[in-house]
């Protein structure tokens, strides 16, 4: 069995390469680098370049297509959301030589778009923090809605394309109206639909999912407990939790409609306030802390790979460890030295924080019981080299 695996330099694709690598499955690293993290893993079979898929769509998608042609392989992982959005229209394509596990490009572009997401949500009866849609980018006709500063001002979508090039988007915060005035008038992007949301203070938790047109083959959900930044952001420290009926029934309510299948991430925030989850997004693709997954138990990308060829297979509830924890090391070192070095105001952190006393003493805890560190694996070092250098700037 071979299967390829696009963008190296995402940890996702190295947890990817090394759980299909274990069982003995060839895999192929693709990235726009000839060297990348994913590569420099012992269970990398080979890696292939290609030009940016940001850049050039059409360069990323016919390098891929030669790559599937003549390696013969069997599945085909996109793994970023700009690797999901540019093969998802070009599947046909593929369709005579490999398979590739995800939903169609209009299904994969409803579900991520938190403009349209959210409206759905709401017409489904999900919980949302307290939203106000943008449609235009015209904030005249919201702006005294506004009661309470700060607020989330957050794109429709993570990516738009300008011309034949994609852009990333980027979350922002605005403290006071003239802040959210602003930020309408500097970011292009915002000019198209977009949302204003209340803050919510609280616990950010997850459900990972893995569907076959819409039947549920298995789930997983963990909560965060670390981010870079530290406001909120990528989790550098997460564990395993049980699953929380309520994040279930909101998941299976938004994807079974859209009979969703492949893998997804639905991102949650648990209200401090009222203690209940509230619908943040859904990432249709792997996840960064897939290696929790990994180490709890649930070895995603191989199930992915057997209902790719046919051999779906159905996850107990209990399928899995709880209280897991996973630790990107370098990453929980930057949400550190970024505690350190900014101030509360500046971070944008909630209300309760911890001290930066206390930041430095939950980060000197290196040794936990039922604690794995991502990048660094005895097994297969040359990953966690590689970033290390790349942190020094040394490569």
């Amino acid at each position: 069995m071979r299967v390829l695996v696009t963008d190296g330099n995402e940890r996702t694709a190295l947890a990817v390469t090394r759980a299909l690598g274990r069982e003995a499955i060839e895999v192929i690293v693709g990235a726009e680098t000839q060297r990348s993290l994913a590569s420099a893993s012992r269970y990398c079979r080979e890696s292939v370049s290609y030009p940016s898929p940001y850049q050039d769509p059409q360069g990323f998608v016919n390098a891929l297509l030669d790559v599937v042609r003549k390696q013969r392989v069997d599945a085909l992982f996109p793994v970023s959301d700009i690797a999901m959005h540019v093969i998802g229209p070009e599947k046909t394509r593929f369709a005579g030589y490999t398979h590739i596990p995800t939903p169609d490009a209009e299904t994969f572009s409803e579900i991520s778009d938190k403009y349209r997401l959210m409206q759905q949500a709401v017409a489904q009866g999900v919980a949302i923090p307290e939203t106000l849609f943008v449609p235009d980018g015209q904030l005249d006709s919201v702006i005294e809605k506004v009661c309470e500063f700060p607020v989330v001002v957050k794109p429709g979508c993570s990516l738009v394309k300008e011309g034949q090039q994609w852009k990333k988007t980027s979350v922002c915060y605005a403290e006071s109206r003239d802040a959210l005035m602003r930020l309408y008038n500097e970011k292009p992007y915002l000019r198209q639909p977009s949302l204003i949301q209340r803050r919510v203070v609280g616990e950010g938790q997850g459900l990972f999912v893995l569907m076959n047109q819409g039947l549920p083959l298995g789930m997983f959900a963990h909560r965060r407990l670390r981010e870079r930044p530290p406001s909120g952001g990528v989790s550098v420290l997460r564990e395993s939790i049980a699953l929380p009926k309520a994040m279930v029934d909101a998941t299976l309510t938004l994807l079974q409609r859209v009979k969703w299948h492949g893998v997804a991430m639905v991102e949650f925030k648990v209200d401090a306030a009222r203690q209940r989850p509230l619908l943040m997004e859904i990432n249709g693709r792997f996840w960064g802390s897939l290696q929790l997954a990994i180490d709890a138990g649930v070895n995603f990308p191989l199930r992915l790979l057997n209902m790719a060829m046919g051999k779906a297979e159905v996850l107990p509830v209990d399928g899995y460890r709880i209280g897991v924890k996973s630790r990107w090391l370098l990453g929980d070192l930057d949400q550190l030295v970024m505690r350190m070095r900014k101030s509360d105001r500046v971070l944008n952190l909630p209300p309760g924080a911890p001290s930066r006393f206390q930041a430095m003493l939950s980060f000197c805890r290196l040794f936990e019981r039922d604690m794995f560190y991502e990048m660094e694996q005895l097994s297969d070092l040359g990953p966690s080299r590689l970033e290390l250098m790349r942190y020094l700037k040394l490569a």
